[in-house]
């Protein structure tokens, strides 16, 4: 009895972890819309954004949130947001608050420029997080080099 219990617990964990991963890609974000930017210094900045969500599946928590964006390949702004719980089965608006600060090493003054840039082809960010069902499984996400223009054009 012992032995197959040993056997059949590493495979129920083998299996819900992989279920899980199906579940994280059936979370697509509907919408986004910056509410406000406030500056934090000369260095620094706030921003308020409503994210769109439709979570098909169980209850999820996006923690760890982080990103570096970067024009033509040079991090320009480094940014990190709250914890999220992402209700289960809903489809919802979830406002996040974000604090950048400028990378080292790019100018302050590049900043404002790419607040009004209308290009946003040189831009991309690095994004990671980490995603946890209710029961606290859960596994680590990092997306490169993703187009902003290319995101912000299929929302």
């Amino acid at each position: 009895m012992r032995t197959v219990l040993r056997l059949l617990i590493p495979a129920l964990a083998a299996i819900c972890l992989c279920s899980c991963s199906k579940s994280f890609q059936d979370i697509k974000v509907t919408s986004c819309e910056l509410v406000s930017l406030s500056p934090v210094g000369l260095s620094a900045m706030d921003l308020n954004v409503n994210v769109g969500v439709d979570n098909p599946t169980v209850q999820v928590t996006l923690s760890q949130l982080r990103a570096v964006i970067k024009m033509d390949g040079v991090p320009c702004l480094n940014v990190t947001a709250d914890d999220v719980v992402l209700a289960a089965k809903t489809e919802d608006v979830y406002p996040l608050l974000l604090h950048g600060s400028i990378a080292e090493g790019f100018n302050p003054l590049q900043l404002l420029g790419l607040i009004g840039l209308n290009d946003l082809s040189p831009l991309t960010a690095d994004v990671a997080f980490h995603g946890a069902l209710r029961s606290g499984l859960g596994k680590d996400f990092e997306y490169t080099d993703i187009s902003l223009k290319d995101l912000l054009e299929k929302l």
